[in-house]
């Protein structure tokens, strides 16, 4: 079939091929790059602290730029070596189909070797870095987890701090880093928190007994969620009654916070107001459970 083909026009179509979908790739790596950039830089700019899961005062200024900067250039570099690699490929590509004419020539014993070589390498030596790599690309061009993103996964809480062409590396409320190779990543089920937007619904569930005046509970709950700095005012918060249980009325609080982090405090600054407020007013109560997930709804 190749000898009816004119060498020269294969080449030449061949080559033509590898090099606009070389521009293509340049292209769109280019302006995923760029896309990413500006969306860091935007979300640094509304919230310097976009990089902690929780505020803190910790680092000093010149700390927290470099943290910026960090951030940055791990995105750049990231769809750098993408491009590389992409790019690699279409060349690797290119000259097989470039000696793939000239395969017949060669004795089916040294195709076989060659073959079987390269099967062994990649896929015994080579298989968990081509995984996490292909698997590194996949998540870089998903706009399910990006730089920046605050996380719920395996239990841990936290914002995604870095994703390498092998692994993401997301800092947890406390500060640590919970390394997830990429493979196993994409593969993960997990809550992603700051997709769409930041906003966050937080709540918290009390009880109190029958004997209480409710609307007295409801009027505090509300009071007081609406009094905390770390309450969203455009709109007012809720109170549901929960469930009414053999000996105690469940009881919910709920108000919008402007992101993960301010719900994580705005649930702490209201835990800690009923309390106060429920033992002015005298009312026998426990909270018995604060959930630290936040609900976006």
């Amino acid at each position: 079939m190749f000898s009816e083909i004119d060498p020269y026009i294969y080449v030449a179509t061949i080559t033509a091929l590898a090099t606009i979908i070389y521009i293509w790739i340049s292209y769109r790596v280019t302006s995923f790059r760029k896309s990413r950039v500006d969306r860091i830089e935007k979300l640094i700019k509304k919230d310097p602290e976009t990089t902690a899961a929780i505020p803190t005062d910790v680092l000093t200024a010149k700390e927290e730029r470099q943290e910026r900067r960090e951030m940055v250039k791990g995105v750049k570099t990231r769809f750098t070596v993408i491009r590389r690699t992409l790019i690699l490929f279409i060349v690797l590509v290119w000259a097989l189909a470039m000696i793939l004419p000239f395969m017949g020539r060669l004795p089916s014993t040294m195709i076989s070797i060659i073959v079987a070589v390269s099967t062994a390498v990649v896929g015994i030596a080579a298989r968990p870095v081509v995984e996490n790599m292909i698997s590194g690309i996949v998540i870089s061009f998903s706009k399910q987890l990006r730089v920046g993103d605050t996380l719920v996964v395996d239990g841990q809480y936290g914002t995604v701090e870095d994703i390498s062409i092998t692994h993401t590396k997301i800092k947890t409320w406390d500060w640590k880093r919970y390394v997830i190779p990429n493979s196993r990543m994409l593969n993960k089920e997990f809550v992603n928190l700051t997709l769409n937007d930041s906003l966050q619904w937080a709540y918290i569930e009390f009880s109190v007994s029958y004997e209480t005046d409710i609307d007295m509970v409801r009027e505090i709950a509300m009071e007081v969620a609406a009094q905390s700095e770390h309450h969203n005012e455009q709109e007012v918060p809720q109170f549901w009654i929960r469930s009414m249980d053999k000996e105690r009325v469940v009881c919910w609080i709920a108000a919008w916070a402007d992101s993960p982090a301010e719900a994580w405090n705005l649930k702490s600054d209201v835990s800690m107001r009923l309390i106060r407020a429920f033992r002015e007013k005298g009312i026998a109560t426990h909270l018995t459970y604060v959930n630290l997930s936040q609900e976006h709804e």
